[in-house]
């Protein structure tokens, strides 16, 4: 289903779907609820939003589902904590097992793209008696590294002289910078993250200086194929509410998580997992030398005791669920169906 047509059946208007909100983990959550049955929950990354999922809602639990697409803490109309602390993994993973305790739910199956992927993998790995499957996008977790995150950045941008976009995003100025234009930035991300960006001008996730993080977006001069003006909008009026620095805070959090995980290191999920990815993903790119992701892309049969399959989507970037929903929708409703669900 193109945006247009998205837009024609309504799939782009927010107030069409069924909003809710659950005290969670001491937060209140915001949340969007469709379907009967077996449950399951979409989380989003980077910078979207339930919304993001508007197209796999309601197809989903006409499969015979009840599916939950939830604004995860410090995005749309979930709260924000001000301490950049509360935003590591295990609040993150606290936040889903606790929605499962408000949904009244025992169980879930697990769906999350790019941010949403490790929180998923991490639920699947410290809470299994509640994780039935999981599904992840777009961006493939890492299991716990020997030395914090952040220095592992740092020393490869002491040793290349690169800055990763991860350690920028961690600085208050990244967000100050994202709003002084914040339209500029999310058209720009939305469209040089997409499969519908030439190559050389899509996104970047490393540069040198004198660069920015600025630079290593193209902004279009119109909307890229994947979005509706009305999608786009909600998009921009959610952000420019909230403003963007509760979502960076994911990134300032990164270390204080991997210190509160050591108990995690050499685990491996057990539960039936997919891992789902688009063939023009800029994030999976290697820059300077760098494969970033390649080492987790090729470890997931290792981390993933029960891998059933790793999906490449041709033409694809960054956003299946906006970019490709009618094939995302095939691929995770047949997840659900092949592992009894």
């Amino acid at each position: 289903m193109t945006a247009s047509l998205g837009a024609a059946y309504g799939i782009d208007d927010p107030q069409t779907f069924s909003h809710r909100f659950a005290t969670v983990n001491g937060i209140r959550m915001h949340y969007v609820e469709e379907g009967q049955g077996p449950l399951v929950i979409l989380l989003h990354g980077y910078p979207f939003l339930w919304y993001l999922w508007r197209h796999q809602i309601k197809a989903v639990a006409a499969a015979g589902y009840r599916v939950v697409a939830v604004d995860q803490r410090g995005y749309g109309q979930t709260d924000c904590p001000h301490d950049a602390s509360s935003y590591n993994i295990t609040h993150l993973v606290g936040d889903v097992v606790g929605l499962l305790k408000a949904l009244d739910a025992k169980s879930a199956v697990l769906v999350g793209q790019d941010w949403g992927s490790p929180v998923v993998y991490n639920a699947a790995l410290m809470r299994p008696d509640v994780v039935r499957g999981v599904v992840m996008m777009c961006s493939p977790p890492s299991a716990r590294g020997v030395v914090p995150p952040v220095a592992a950045m740092q020393k490869a941008s002491k040793d290349q002289g690169i800055i990763f976009y991860q350690s920028c995003l961690a600085q208050p100025e990244a967000a100050m910078e994202i709003m002084g234009d914040l339209r500029r930035f999310l058209l720009g991300v939305f469209y040089s993250t997409s499969g519908s960006c030439p190559v050389d001008k899509q996104w970047r996730w490393a540069w040198k200086p004198p660069e920015t993080f600025s630079d290593t977006y193209t902004v279009p001069t119109e909307l890229p194929p994947h979005l509706s003006h009305q999608a786009f909008d909600y998009y921009l009026s959610e952000f420019t509410r909230t403003g963007i620095q509760p979502a960076n805070n994911w990134y300032a959090a990164i270390d204080n998580g991997w210190e509160n995980t050591s108990f995690l290191t050499g685990a491996t999920v057990r539960q039936p997992a997919l891992f789902v990815g688009g063939d023009r993903d800029p994030s999976l790119a290697t820059l300077f030398g760098v494969d970033r992701q390649g080492p987790a892309l090729r470890s997931l049969k290792t981390n993933f005791g029960d891998m059933r399959e790793i999906i490449m989507m041709p033409g694809v970037g960054h956003m299946p669920p906006e970019e490709a929903p009618d094939e995302v929708n095939a691929i995770v409703i047949n997840f659900l169906k092949e592992i009894g669900y």
